[in-house]
């Protein structure tokens, strides 16, 4: 469960990362997907986050262990 929630982390901070350099939505899940391959959210999850760090509303800081279990799919 552990190595799952820190793949999980690390995703969101590349996505944060990818959010600041203004790559588009699609790019970033197309990246990630070919990266992780199933293990990785859907289109919808990372326009949600990237919506979100570009609000200003979530740094990695805030993610609990709640948050990081439901927003991605196993």
């Amino acid at each position: 469960m552990e190595e799952f929630l820190d793949v999980r982390f690390k995703q969101r901070a590349v996505i944060e990362f990818l959010t600041t350099e203004k790559v588009p939505v699609i790019e970033i899940h197309r990246r990630m997907q070919a990266v992780y391959g199933d293990r990785f959210a859907d289109v919808s999850t990372v326009r949600r986050w990237v919506r979100r760090f570009k609000d200003g509303e979530l740094g990695q800081a805030d993610f609990s262990d709640k948050t990081r279990r439901t927003d991605f799919k196993n």
